[in-house]
């Protein structure tokens, strides 16, 4: 998978995980339930008025880009998503598509909210530090949409990292294990 980062405002992970909630309510997602990354892609265009989705043939997108959000001028954006992956998510249930839609999903909420892109290329040591980073806050939103912080608290570090017992029945149920 290609990954182009950059600098955006800074957030703190404490920030990230207040937006959480906000992005779940816009989908109309239970606070602590599993987040339906399907039905939320079916509200973009309602959500974020004159942004929209694309499913792609696989060929359209760069060989190792599985998925991308593409801001516009305007304020609005469009995810185009590989209809491979959008089958493997979709038909397949496949939670690793799901997440890569839901981090796209997450592109476009932060930008909607005023984390966009500065267009610059030039980094101290080529690197974005991580809470100035476009693709670290979009990770970390997407991993606290998909599993809330409150709801993981019980699942020991161990056990998640060993087994995905835990992380399986917080993607599905909204609840661990422990």
């Amino acid at each position: 998978m290609i990954i182009v980062d950059y600098l955006t405002k800074s957030a703190t992970r404490q920030i990230i995980r207040g937006f959480a909630p906000i992005f779940r309510n816009l989908f109309d997602a239970e606070a602590d339930g599993p987040f339906p990354v399907l039905e939320a892609l079916e509200k973009v265009p309602d959500v974020f008025k004159g942004s929209n989705v694309e499913i792609v043939a696989d060929w359209k997108l760069p060989k190792k880009t599985v998925a991308q959000c593409e801001p516009h001028n305007d304020g609005t954006f469009t995810i185009k998503i590989r209809e491979s992956v959008y089958v493997g998510a979709y038909d397949k249930k496949i939670w690793a598509y799901q997440g890569h839609i839901c981090h796209e999903l997450c592109h476009g909420f932060l930008w909607s909210i005023g984390y966009q892109p500065i267009m610059t290329r030039s980094f101290d040591n080529g690197e974005i530090p991580a809470y100035c980073s476009a693709e670290w806050q979009a990770k970390a939103l997407c991993g606290e949409v998909m599993v809330p912080y409150e709801a993981s608290i019980g699942c020991q570090k161990k056990r998640l990292l060993l087994s995905t017992t835990c992380l399986k029945a917080l993607l599905t149920t909204g609840k661990s294990t422990n």
